[in-house]
């Protein structure tokens, strides 16, 4: 479906496109090489192009939230064949899942991921980072789980109300350790706050309290949300 990786008037072109069925999103009716034939059509090529841009992915994750009766499933799926990772509509499927647990977004959701697998292990944007960079690494052990679901490795957040900076995913035990275990390397004490802040209030204070206990114990003896932590030494 892609001729070849965007430049910047064919993302622009995108936002348009998008922007015209009602997305939240400005762009230009810049010259591109596609001719899309149906909204479906539109949203597979988006899907594909938004590898290459985590702004246009969230402008996605958003639509899709608010637009998901007007879309024929079955007419979006018949674009596969073309995509060279329709697993990138599954993962746009996964946190409309996590953004809204409502039964029927859910059944939407999973029938744009029936018959899927996930891809070998990747990063999901492309040209994004520099290979074996610092923001490279940081997607591999932060991933958040919809990503890593089926196969892709990213920490972006997609935006799902850019009025209320409102953003969705989730974190596995694996990302949260991860996260939890460098902020001790650059701090050496944490506070609950802290880490709460790290993973963008992401996980529940309970949930926070029990990471920290896996691999960390109380300072002092201060209890309560102003505790300081350390980590526990190694036997």
């Amino acid at each position: 479906m892609l001729v070849a990786p965007p430049d910047t008037e064919t993302l622009s072109r995108a936002y348009y496109e998008l922007s015209r069925l009602g997305a939240q999103a400005s762009g230009e009716k810049s010259p591109w090489p596609y001719q899309p034939n149906s909204t479906e059509e539109l949203l597979a090529l988006c899907a594909e192009l938004s590898r290459y841009d985590p702004r246009l992915f969230g402008i996605l994750v958003e639509y899709l939230l608010r637009h998901w009766r007007e879309i024929r499933p079955q007419d979006l799926r018949s674009h596969y064949a073309k995509m060279a990772t329709p697993q990138c509509v599954a993962v746009l499927a996964e946190f409309l899942k996590s953004a809204d647990p409502g039964p029927e977004v859910k059944y939407f959701a999973e029938y744009l991921q029936r018959g899927l697998s996930p891809v070998p292990f990747q990063l999901f944007y492309k040209d994004l980072y520099t290979p074996g960079g610092k923001l490279s690494k940081r997607s591999i052990e932060e991933s958040l789980a919809e990503f890593k679901k089926w196969g892709f490795l990213s920490r972006e957040r997609p935006t799902i109300d850019v009025h209320k900076k409102t953003s969705v995913g989730s974190l596995d035990a694996d990302s949260r350790r991860n996260i939890l275990t460098k902020l001790f390397e650059e701090k050496g004490e944490l506070r609950l706050g802290d880490y709460l802040k790290a993973v963008h209030e992401g996980v529940t204070r309970q949930q926070a309290l029990s990471d920290l206990k896996k691999i960390a114990k109380v300072a002092g003896s201060k209890r309560g949300p102003g505790a300081r932590w350390v980590l526990k030494k190694v036997k």
